[in-house]
């Protein structure tokens, strides 16, 4: 399979003999042009240092010349073997403000010889696009996909006047970013002019190999044959917002739809074909375009999960690749399979692909194959394959000489991320930990990372792996900083909001004080994702209300309206169809938000409850609460929280409140919630994985959550025990009773049992109860006993 994508190769600069002045001697310009030809022939050739030294002879004729610079730095940067994108970045930004300051120079020289004159210095000889585009993709490589996305937008408004083959760079660059940021929006908007500006000529043009010509050959830009591939978020991972297990954090990104957030996240994009060489050589396939752009509307469809038109687009797909490498088309359809939760018919499909057979791909098959096993509730099978594409990535990276494309093509962290679900999932809050602070450098500002994070504190809280021993000061939300002396000594409180973990050389070992900051983390990243929501859609329609504005001004026009609308409809997708996929998606990303947020605050309350503040419990549990739309589970654990949070505030009257809101009658409670509210949040029992112990009763558990009859045997437990220490042990004895038949196992509810039994002056009972509560285990040995 050819590792190429046309969307983040790096560009070498055009001959940067062209340009030169007109009194420069036509032997001296032949003499440059050579030299740059031999130049670029040594870059592709990987042979850096006599590229370099070529370079230094033609910076030597051609003094500073900015075209020369750029590719200096350039084949510089891959003689190093790209160790050091950062320095290349400062470079080409110093090429890009030296082109500016000539251009300017340049301008003032024209209008100082030719006073009063409107006279203008040709834009081609410092153009500086093809150095902005390179900025742009050493940043898409190193996952910077915002800063990169800032640099191509300005270039993407004005993209009218550039050259053909690098406006098709810019173009496949932006949606490569729009799907790691899992920005459907953005994707669409770049897609609609690719298809209006590329993709008229389809229907015209011979599918079997007709080609599209420039006329300006001499412009011809050739891009380096190590390019690269893109990311999810999601990350080429097209898919759920959560990732891996549905989480996308990203990335080209995650597969699929959240359900509880349980999803592992299979990578997605890699190069399907030649396109690339062809664009690098500007004359191209027509029916490679055509398949690249239908290869990333199937992208599109998957991202905001319109599973069934995508599975018409994918067979199209398959229809153009005929007798072409659809290796990528055999990926997106598995990931459909595996969107729909055929995974076997996933597994087929991955397997046919044979991307597995490919150095740069291996990583991606191995890393898809354990989302499968992973679903499919086989971890023991997932860790390997995990372990095995985080090897893939080691050698990919590895390898001599460098290639940019592995750079972007590493997914190590995305797949580190996954590496931490599965641990999660399997009880091992401790490893699972050490996965998610790696994967925090790309991630950090994700919500999902800092939730993920909490989960393993609270975990390895329950599982007694926590150090023990807690201060005051631990506990204490609030830090006193002193500042001067004397008279002049001041106490400095610190504020609330996001604090930098994330990158840091040594975390903090797992504690709950860590989990707070984590949560609120998460909590702070989430309200400014959900205010910037919030203004793009004010912004959405002030911009509906001017289009409609212009349709309505432009009515009269009929004859050109009705021809471009004729053609609107022969090229790209129907725009009923991608406004409903548009409008599907912002839903799904809404819901995916409240749940986290709901995740947030319940974990909160629980965390600040454990540290001994019940005022930031009871904030949490109420801000719960409050939210719209709130699953009956977390409305359960909001009512559960805010009760104890009151009763260590010393309000039994209050605390009731929350508890009689499932009371029936005086002695009965109503379900707090459904089996199906509580179905969707059970997980795959495996053999491989460690038991999650309910803290209370010493059993396995499949659920993060108590089944519906558990909830309402601690609602009965909770308020026998409120009853209790308001006094009142006979109205709490047939409270206690329903709790125990519902929770016959449960530690709390039979101490509180105990309690009212030796209130009431039933010791005997009490000393029943207390010998069912020993907790101890028996288990099976292997020691043999002997005859002596």
């Amino acid at each position: 399979m050819d590792s190429r994508d046309s969307s983040s190769s790096v560009i070498l600069s055009p001959d940067a003999a062209k340009d030169s002045s007109l009194g420069e001697d036509a032997a001296a310009i032949s003499v440059t042009s050579a030299l740059a030809k031999y130049a670029l022939s040594s870059f592709q050739s990987g042979k850096f240092e006599e590229c370099i030294d070529i370079l230094i002879q033609l910076n030597q004729k051609k003094l500073n010349d900015p075209k020369v610079l750029h590719n200096m730095a350039i084949a510089e940067y891959f003689k190093n073997g790209c160790s050091n994108s950062k320095k290349l970045v400062e470079e080409l930004n110093s090429v890009k403000k030296q082109s500016k300051e000539l251009a300017s120079a340049a301008k003032e020289q024209v209008e100082a010889a030719n006073p009063g004159t409107n006279a203008s210095v040709s834009k081609d000889q410092f153009d500086s696009t093809v150095t902005v585009l390179n900025i742009a993709v050493t940043w898409f490589h190193l996952h910077q996909y915002t800063k990169s996305l800032s640099i191509l937008e300005p270039l993407f408004q004005n993209i009218e006047p550039l050259d053909e083959t690098i406006a098709l760079q810019i173009c496949f660059l932006l949606l490569d970013i729009a799907l790691a940021c899992r920005d459907a929006v953005k994707f669409f908007a770049v897609f609609d002019y690719m298809d209006k500006a590329f993709g008229g000529g389809f229907g015209s043009q011979d599918e079997n190999g007709s080609t599209m010509q420039h006329s300006n050959l001499s412009k011809t830009s050739s891009l380096l044959s190590s390019s690269v591939a893109s990311d999810t978020l999601k990350s080429d991972l097209t898919a759920a917002d959560s990732s891996l297990c549905e989480e996308t954090l990203d990335y080209d990104n995650v597969l699929a739809e959240i359900e509880a957030e349980k999803r592992m996240k299979p990578v997605g994009h890699i190069p399907a074909n030649n396109l690339l060489k062809t664009l690098g050589e500007r004359s191209f396939s027509t029916i490679d375009l055509k398949l690249e752009l239908q290869l990333y509307k199937v992208r599109f469809l998957l991202l905001t999960r319109n599973l069934k038109l995508a599975k018409r687009e994918v067979k199209h797909a398959m229809n153009i690749a005929q007798k072409r490498d659809s290796s990528m088309a055999l990926l997106l359809k598995s990931q459909l399979e595996y969107a729909h939760g055929n995974h076997q018919k996933a597994i087929k499909l991955l397997l046919v692909s044979g991307i597995q057979k490919e150095a740069g791909t291996t990583g991606i098959f191995n890393n898809n194959l354990g989302c499968i096993y992973y679903q499919l509730g086989k971890y023991q099978s997932a860790a390997v394959l995990f372990s095995n594409a985080l090897r893939s990535c080691s050698s990919l990276r590895k390898e001599k000489p460098v290639k940019l494309f592995s750079l972007s093509q590493d997914k190590s962290l995305l797949i580190t991320y996954n590496c931490g679900l599965l641990y999660l999932a399997c009880g091992k809050p401790l490893l699972a930990a050490q996965c998610f602070q790696k994967a925090s450098i790309v991630f950090c500002k994700q919500p999902l990372i800092w939730l993920r994070i909490a989960e393993c504190c609270m975990m390895a809280f329950q599982k007694g792996l926590l150090e023990k021993g807690n201060n005051s000061a631990e506990r204490s939300e609030i830090r006193l900083h002193v500042i001067g002396k004397g008279k002049w000594r001041q106490l400095m409180i610190e504020e609330n909001g996001h604090v930098e973990l994330s990158g840091s050389t040594q975390w903090p070992k797992l504690s709950l004080p860590l989990a707070r900051v984590c949560l609120s983390n998460g909590i702070y990243l989430l309200n400014e994702s959900l205010l910037n929501d919030s203004k793009s859609d004010v912004e959405s329609t002030l911009s509906l209300g001017i289009n409609e504005t212009k349709e309505a001004s432009s009515s009269d026009h009929g004859e050109a309206s009705t021809n471009s609308d004729l053609k609107e409809a022969k090229g790209g997708m129907n725009q009923d169809i991608i406004q409903n996929s548009l409008s599907s998606f912002k839903d799904i990303r809404s819901l995916e938000k409240q749940l986290i947020k709901q995740a947030l605050l319940a974990n909160m309350a629980y965390v600040e409850l454990e540290l001994e503040n019940p005022i930031k419990a009871l904030s949490a549990a109420n801000s719960l609460l409050q939210l719209p739309d709130c699953s009956k589970i977390y409305v359960f654990l909001g009512h559960i929280y805010a009760a104890e949070a009151l009763c260590l505030l010393n309000r039994p009257v209050d605390a009731g409140a929350h508890l009689s809101a499932y009371l029936l009658g005086q002695n009965d409670f109503k379900l707090p919630y459904a089996q199906e509210d509580f179905d969707p949040w059970r997980m795959h029992i495996s053999s491989d994985c460690e038991e999650t112990l309910d803290s209370s009763t010493g059993n396995a558990r499949d659920s993060v959550f108590l089944k519906p009859e558990e909830a309402r045997g601690a609602l009965f437990a909770d308020l026998a025990a409120l009853l209790a220490t308001q006094g009142h042990h006979d109205q709490a004895k047939p409270l206690i009773t329903h709790a125990l038949a519902l929770l016959p196992n449960n530690v709390q509810a039979t101490v509180t049992a105990v309690y009212i039994d030796l209130m009431l002056g039933r010791s005997q009972d009490a000393l029943a109860r207390l010998k069912q509560c020993t907790r101890v285990s028996f288990v099976p040995g292997r020691l043999e006993v002997r005859a002596s």
